[in-house]
């Protein structure tokens, strides 16, 4: 098995599932908000941005075994859980994979950044990245552009459900994806970058994830992710069965 190309594809259960996840996790939301049991609806926002993040992450590398069609609408929606462009988050991390910490690798600048730079400076990245990917990708411009409309008026219309019917419900879900794109240059590029092969935490997640697949996988298997790209998140445990090797070479090479 070379290293482009890899045999592992979801079987069509496992595929229904990886796509139906946050959007059952969604449901699960908008249920628990209606009902006000916010103890139990800001985790399921939370887990529902972080597996939306997976199955745009998955589209991107066009890994779910859909077709060009099907990958790309799921591309716009998941992104679009996350209130992003994810057209806009595809050109920039396939740059990341291209030139990987390199100068032109701007979704891995957070790698290089102090801990203090990477809390004060992730409002901005998340900007900053939007406007990389318009600069770096002119031919999607018009969907990245319209993506990051739609999130405007995904806002709008939660600032409207509070005013007409009291609901936080949309207005809640909004703040916890921003926190956590606000952080995000913490969890999806410091610490998996910085991070060595063998920390406790990450081991920690490796056991995590062969339970509870695919949140923990994108970041338990970071480094395998840079080797097989187009292997489902949900089935890197699996790939670093057969590739344990990888485990340390791989993670030294990439950072």
């Amino acid at each position: 098995m070379t290293r482009s190309s890899t045999p592992f594809q979801l079987s069509p259960l496992q595929r229904r599932i990886e796509i139906a996840r946050p959007w059952l996790l969604l449901a699960a939301y908008v249920l628990c908000a209606s009902m006000k049991l916010w103890w139990l609806a800001i985790p399921l926002a939370l887990i529902t941005c972080l597996a939306g993040f997976v199955q745009m992450h998955d589209t991107i590398h066009n890994a779910l075994g859909v077709s060009r069609r099907t990958n790309d609408l799921l591309l716009s929606l998941s992104g679009l859980l996350l209130l992003k462009s994810g057209h806009a988050l595809k050109v920039t991390h396939l740059r990341h994979h291209g030139q990987c910490l390199s100068d032109n690798d701007p979704e891995g600048a957070p790698a290089r950044w102090t801990l203090k730079q990477v809390f004060l400076n992730g409002p901005y990245h998340i900007f900053a990245l939007r406007i990389a990917s318009l600069k770096m990708a002119p031919n999607t411009r018009r969907i990245q552009l319209l993506e990051s409309a739609v999130t405007l008026l995904l806002l709008a219309g939660f600032i409207l459900l509070y005013v007409f019917t009291g609901s936080l419900a949309g207005l809640v879900y909004w703040g916890v994806a921003f926190v956590l794109s606000c952080l995000m240059p913490l969890w999806a590029s410091y610490i998996p970058h910085k991070m060595a092969a063998r920390h406790p935490a990450r081991m920690a997640g490796v056991r995590m994830a062969r339970i509870w697949t695919p949140i923990v996988s994108s970041f338990a298997f970071h480094h395998l992710h840079h080797t097989f790209p187009k292997v489902p998140t949900a089935l890197l445990p699996e790939a670093a069965k057969l590739h344990p090797e990888l485990d340390d070479e791989d993670h030294h090479h990439h950072h």
